[in-house]
């Protein structure tokens, strides 16, 4: 494990480094012809150049040691699992997946992006997952057209304690992995395969993995409840007015299910959430839809099961809960205030599932945003205090709004 010092330049504490980010952001705002009200401070810790191509998705999490794990994505080589000290803006390179695996795949081969959201323990062990650096949607080695092809994404896990990182192997071969939800009760790990999407479940204490067939579209994002069902973005469903599914599975039964999402509202206005998160009650999913202009929620007391052999063997209740301006959605968490916060473009939401209500939190412009006024958010994790952690490339850094999802009266 490497000592990697940040590249921001920062300030000597990081007080100096909020007012110096929201000065900045001040200006560029004012650039770009927005109001400077709607400027969000936020600490900027710009990832180390030698452990990415510049790009990363969804693995973001903060560790019970308060520390920030983030994933890398290096198209065509390897990438790392780093962590971030938020106090001192220091970086640590955890996992250099090629060195951990001795992998040697190239190209769209390599074991180039830790993708799938990264997982926490109870017992503070990390958890992340590797993918296949393949953009390109026709040809798709890890199908079988290659015989050497993709050899499949590996788990791997981190002890904070010991300082020591592990590879728990391939999970399906030729496969990569994205999603992820653990359930430390059970003590599982759950993901679903790409490009396939077939919904995997990981035996912590017994190493294994098993494969429960395709479950849907490969996802960002997976819920679990309090009784360990786990919740994922389905397949479409046959017919012109079908608004779409829920993929569920079951601990009890160790089955999925397709739910039907009976929505209550205007039909036309649905689009399947493309980040959801469980609610602090455990009660409700909470989901947006990238370009969709609501916030949905799904009432899980809803579910209703019919054990059919059919494809939609199941059905959920959904409500279009509130109402947002539409625009690119791919980053998303639930904060310490109950809250869900997720992006829309620029402009980052909080929903609250008390008062079903969604507010425009204020406009996000990382610094030295090489595209100007578009913003690319990827993943997102809320710290002890409240501070919600955002990912965003071009370049590759994470944004700290300091305390912005504490409880009322503790921010």
């Amino acid at each position: 494990m490497s000592d990697i010092s940040d590249r921001s330049d920062r300030s000597d504490t990081l007080k100096k480094e909020v007012l110096m980010r929201y000065i900045f952001t001040l200006l560029a705002l004012l650039a770009l012809g927005w109001p400077a009200a709607a400027a969000l401070p936020a600490a900027s810790f710009l990832v180390p150049k030698e452990t990415t191509r510049d790009t990363g998705y969804t693995a973001i999490e903060v560790g019970l040691d308060g520390m920030v794990y983030v994933g890398t994505a290096w198209y065509g080589g390897s990438a790392h699992l780093i962590r971030l000290n938020p106090a001192t803006g220091k970086w640590e390179d955890l996992i250099d997946a090629h060195k951990l695996t001795r992998d040697t795949g190239v190209g769209l081969d390599s074991q180039s992006k830790f993708h799938a959201k990264i997982l926490v323990g109870a017992d503070g062990i990390v958890w992340a997952a590797t993918k296949q650096g393949n953009e390109e949607f026709t040809n798709r080695p890890e199908y079988g057209e290659s015989a050497g092809g993709f050899p499949g994404g590996h788990l791997f896990s981190y002890d904070p304690k010991t300082g020591q990182a592990a590879d728990h192997g391939i999970l399906k071969k030729q496969e990569g992995i994205m999603g992820g939800a653990i359930d430390n009760a059970r003590r599982r790990i759950y993901y679903v395969s790409d490009p396939k999407g077939h919904f995997l479940i990981y035996d912590i204490a017994g190493n294994s993995v098993r494969d429960l067939g395709r479950s849907g579209p490969t996802p960002r994002y997976m819920g679990i409840d309090a009784k360990g069902r786990v919740f994922v973005v389905g397949a479409p469903l046959p017919g012109d007015n079908a608004p779409g599914a829920i993929t569920m599975y079951d601990p009890q039964t160790d089955r999925l299910y397709q739910l039907a999402v009976n929505v209550e509202g205007d039909l036309k206005a649905y689009g399947s959430p493309y980040v959801i998160v469980m609610n602090a009650d455990g009660a409700t999913l909470l989901g947006a839809a990238a370009n969709c202009k609501y916030v949905l929620e799904y009432d899980l007391s809803s579910v209703r099961l019919n054990n059919a052999n059919s494809f939609a063997n199941g059905a959920i209740t959904c409500r279009l809960a509130a109402e947002i301006k539409p625009g690119d959605t791919h980053a998303g968490t639930l904060g310490k205030d109950g809250c869900f916060y997720f992006n829309s473009g620029a402009i980052l939401y909080r929903y609250d599932p008390a008062a079903r209500a969604a507010d425009e939190v204020g406009i996000i412009a990382p610094p030295n945003n090489r595209d100007g006024a578009t913003v690319y958010s990827q993943g997102a994790a809320a710290g002890p205090d409240g501070t919600l952690y955002m990912k965003f490339i071009y370049p590759y850094q994470v944004l700290a709004f300091d305390k912005l999802t504490a409880p009322k009266g503790e921010n």
